[in-house]
C-alpha cells in the first residue's frame, strides 16, 4: 500500500513514493534533470506551458514506478504540491488558452499597487493580509486589460496545482489556500474577496469550486492513467502550494515554528495563530494547510526570487564543464568569510517583494581581476543568497516571530555548509536539516485525505533530522561581510532609475505644485481680506455708536453704550492681523512686502494690499470682491498704483510685481 506525491516546480517535477504502512520513503525522482524552460518575452515576464508540466508529470511517474517496480494498483492516494501564484486559464473544453504567467513574473506589479491604493491600504492589509501586489488576481486583471480576446474565452482560472489535479481527475476545483495565494480570500469574513473581484471587474464565476486541502478532490480518470502509467480510480486527496506544503513536510504546523527552503527561489515560512501583516507588504501571509480547522493557522512568507536560480546560473555560466555543486562547494570552502571583498546581490529573477517590488537585477560588486577566482565567485554567490535570507528574516523578527530553530529539507541549497553556516551564524540559530522533500510531504498528506492516517501529526511521526548547522563561523567576520553587502544593496536601491525622476514626471509634478500654490494663495488672500473687512466693519460700528452717544438722554444708557464701544474696541486688532498676514506672505514670496516697503515707503496699506492681490494673479473681478469695490473702482486704483510706482508710460505693473 503506497502513497504518491508530486511537487510541481518551475524548474522540474519531483515525485515521491511512500510506503503507507511504515511511513518510509521508497523513492524520489525528478524530471527533467535539467531545469524546465521559462519563457521571457519581455523583461520581467516569466511564463511556462502548463502542458509541459503535465508531460513531465507523466514522465516522472513512469520513471518512479520503473525504479521501484511497484504495481500502480497498490497506490491508494495522491497528493499535489505546486508552485504558488501562477495563473492558468482554460476554456469550456478544458483547453489552456495561453502560457501560464508564473510566480516570478512581475508585469502586474503596477496593477496591484494601484489596487492597493484604490481599495485602501489598511482595508487590504486587515482583510486580505496583503497588497493585491503581483499575485494571481492582478495577473488576471492584466489579461483582461491587455489580452481581451483571451479573457473573453476564459471558463475558469486556476493555480498550477489546480491544473494538474484537473488533468489527473477531470475535476475543476481549487482550495482556500489557492484563493489566499491569489489575494482572493477575505480573512475577516472568511469568504471569497468579492471586493477585489469587483474592483478588477472580474466575474466570480471564473473561480473553480472550493474543496478542502485534505478532501477527496477527484479520482484519476482513464485517459490520465494511461498517459502516466497509473490506474484509474486513485483518489487525489491533498493539494497545497509549495511553501505551505514544504512547512507541512518539515512538521512545521504550529505557532512559533519556522521552515525554510532555497530552491529556485528562497523562502522562510513562519506559523502564527492570528492575522499578521507587514504594512509595507515586504512579506506576505497566506492560509496554512491546517487553516480550515479553526481559521487560525496562517503562514507568514518571506520570498526571495533570486536564490537557487542565481547559484544555478553560476554553475551553468561560470563553472568549468563537468563541475558539479559538490566541486563548487569544495572550492568555496577554500575562500575566507566575506570572499575577500567580493559581493554579489542575487536579485536577478524579477521584482522582489522584500525590496518593495523593486526589480534591481543581480550585481557582482568589487570584482578584482588579479585577486578573485572562480572560488571567490562561488562563495560570494552563496553568501549573497544567505545575506538576502538574513535581511528578510530580520523583517520577520520585527513582526514578532522568533527564529531560534529553523527546519529545512535536504534537497536544495541547504546542502551547502557554507550557505547554511553563514545563515546560522548571522541569525544565531540552529538549522535542522530534515531528510524529506515537498513531494514526500504531499504523499504523506494524501494519506490523511484517504483515511490511512488519523491526522497529519500521525502521518509525519517519523521524520528524521539528518544534520544540524550551528553558528560556528567567525561572527565578527560574518557580520562585517553582511554589513558591507547591506551597504551595497542600499547604494544600489538609492541609485536605481526611478520613473518619478523622468523629465516629463518632474514637469507634471512642478505644474501640479504651481497650481496647488495658486490655490493656497487665493485661500490666503481670502482669509486676509476677511480679517481686514472684519476690522473695518467693527470700526464702522464703533464710530456709529460713538456718534450716537451724544444723543442719549439717560446717564445709564450712556454708560451701557460706552461699555459696548469699549468692548468693540477691545475686539478690534487694528493692524495686528495684517502684520501677521504680511509675515506669512513674505515666507511664501521671498519677503515681497519687505522689498515693496523698502523701495516704496510711502505706499498706503490699501495700496500694499492691491499689490499683493495682483501678485497672486487674481482677476479684476476677484479683487473687486475681496476689496468690496466695483470693477471700475479696482481699475482706477490699479491706474493710480502704476503711476505711483513708476513715472514711465510703458511701465508693466504685473511684470514688475512678478520680479519683486
Amino acid at each position: 500500500m503506497y502513497l504518491l506525491g508530486y511537487d510541481i516546480g518551475s524548474s522540474s517535477i519531483k515525485t515521491a513514493l511512500v510506503d503507507a504502512r511504515s511511513n518510509k520513503t521508497v523513492a524520489v525522482v525528478q524530471y527533467p534533470e535539467s531545469s524546465m524552460d521559462i519563457i521571457a518575452r519581455q523583461s520581467g515576464w516569466a511564463e511556462q506551458q502548463p502542458e509541459l508540466w503535465w508531460q513531465n508529470v507523466c514522465m516522472a511517474t513512469q520513471k518512479l514506478l520503473a525504479k521501484c517496480s511497484v504495481d500502480p494498483r497498490e497506490i491508494k492516494g495522491i497528493g499535489i504540491s505546486y508552485q504558488m501564484h501562477g495563473l492558468v486559464l482554460i476554456d469550456k473544453n478544458k483547453q489552456v488558452l495561453r502560457p501560464s504567467i508564473i510566480w516570478c513574473d512581475s508585469r502586474a506589479v503596477p496593477i496591484g499597487q494601484q489596487a492597493f491604493k484604490a481599495l485602501g491600504e489598511q482595508h487590504c492589509l486587515e482583510n486580505y493580509l496583503n497588497s493585491p501586489g503581483n499575485f494571481t488576481a492582478s495577473k488576471l486583471k492584466w489579461i483582461k486589460d491587455n489580452e481581451p480576446e483571451v479573457y473573453d474565452k476564459i471558463y475558469k482560472m486556476m493555480l498550477p496545482g489546480d491544473y494538474i489535479a484537473m488533468r489527473l481527475t477531470g475535476e475543476i476545483n481549487t482550495t482556500i489556500g489557492g484563493l489566499s495565494e491569489a489575494i482572493l480570500w477575505n480573512y475577516k469574513k472568511k469568504k471569497v474577496a468579492i471586493e477585489v473581484l469587483n474592483y478588477y471587474g472580474l466575474s466570480e464565476e471564473l473561480l473553480p469550486e472550493i474543496v478542502g486541502n485534505f478532501d477527496i478532490q477527484g479520482e484519476v480518470q482513464e485517459s490520465a492513467a494511461s498517459q502516466a502509467g497509473l490506474v484509474a480510480g486513485i483518489p487525489v486527496a491533498y493539494r497545497a502550494g509549495d511553501q505551505p506544503n514544504n512547512a507541512l513536510s518539515l512538521n512545521v504546523l504550529n505557532p512559533g515554528e519556522i521552515a525554510a527552503t532555497s530552491g529556485t527561489s528562497g523562502v522562510v515560512y513562519g506559523i502564527v495563530d492570528r492575522p499578521l501583516y507587514d504594512t509595507k507588504s515586504r512579506v506576505n501571509s497566506f492560509t496554512h494547510v491546517n487553516y480550515e480547522n479553526n481559521y487560525d493557522r496562517i503562514g507568514v512568507l518571506l520570498c526571495l526570487n533570486g536564490a537557487g536560480i542565481q547559484y544555478g546560473w553560476m554553475k551553468n555560466q561560470i563553472a568549468l564543464g563537468g563541475r558539479q555543486y559538490e566541486d563548487m562547494e569544495r572550492m568555496a570552502g577554500t575562500v575566507p568569510v566575506g570572499s575577500d571583498g567580493l559581493c554579489i546581490l542575487p536579485f536577478g529573477n524579477g521584482a522582489e517583494r522584500v525590496l518593495m517590488d523593486k526589480n534591481v537585477n543581480a550585481h557582482i560588486l568589487n570584482l578584482e581581476f588579479n585577486r578573485h577566482t572562480r572560488a571567490h565567485l562561488y562563495r560570494s554567490a552563496l553568501e549573497g543568497v544567505a545575506f538576502s535570507f538574513v535581511h528578510g528574516v530580520n523583517l520577520l523578527k520585527e513582526m514578532g516571530l522568533a527564529v531560534d530553530i529553523m527546519r529545512v529539507s535536504n534537497d536544495n541549497m541547504f546542502q551547502s555548509e557554507v550557505f547554511a553556516m553563514t545563515m546560522a551564524t548571522l541569525l544565531d540559530c540552529h538549522i535542522e536539516v530534515v531528510d524529506t522533500t515537498g513531494a514526500v510531504g504531499a504523499a504523506q498528506a494524501s494519506g490523511v485525505g484517504v483515511g490511512i492516517y488519523a491526522n497529519i501529526e500521525e502521518a509525519l511521526y517519523n521524520i528524521e533530522t539528518r544534520m544540524i548547522h550551528e553558528p560556528r563561523l567567525n561572527q565578527a567576520m560574518c557580520h562585517q561581510a553582511y554589513h558591507y553587502w547591506a551597504s551595497c544593496l542600499d547604494k544600489t536601491l538609492y541609485e536605481m532609475p526611478s520613473k518619478s525622476n523622468r523629465p516629463e514626471e518632474l514637469r507634471a509634478k512642478n505644474d501640479e505644485l504651481k497650481k496647488h500654490l495658486e490655490d493656497k494663495n487665493k485661500e490666503l488672500a481670502s482669509v486676509a481680506m476677511q480679517m481686514h473687512n472684519k476690522d473695518e466693519f467693527l470700526k464702522e460700528i464703533q464710530q456709529t455708536l460713538a456718534d450716537a452717544l451724544g444723543d442719549l438722554n439717560s446717564a445709564q444708557s450712556k454708560i451701557t453704550m460706552q461699555k459696548l464701544v469699549d468692548k468693540i474696541a477691545g475686539q478690534s486688532t487694528g493692524n495686528k492681523d495684517w502684520d501677521r498676514f504680511e509675515d506669512q506672505f513674505n515666507l511664501l514670496h521671498s519677503d515681497f512686502f519687505k522689498k515693496l516697503k523698502s523701495d516704496f515707503p510711502n505706499l498706503t496699506v490699501a495700496e500694499a494690499k492691491l499689490c499683493m492681490l495682483l501678485k497672486m494673479k487674481l482677476t479684476t473681478k476677484d479683487i473687486a470682491s475681496q476689496l468690496n469695490l466695483s470693477v471700475r473702482g479696482v481699475e482706477t486704483r490699479r491706474y493710480r498704483l502704476r503711476k505711483k510706482l513708476s513715472a514711465e508710460k510703458e511701465f508693466d505693473l504685473d511684470k514688475f510685481l512678478d520680479r519683486l
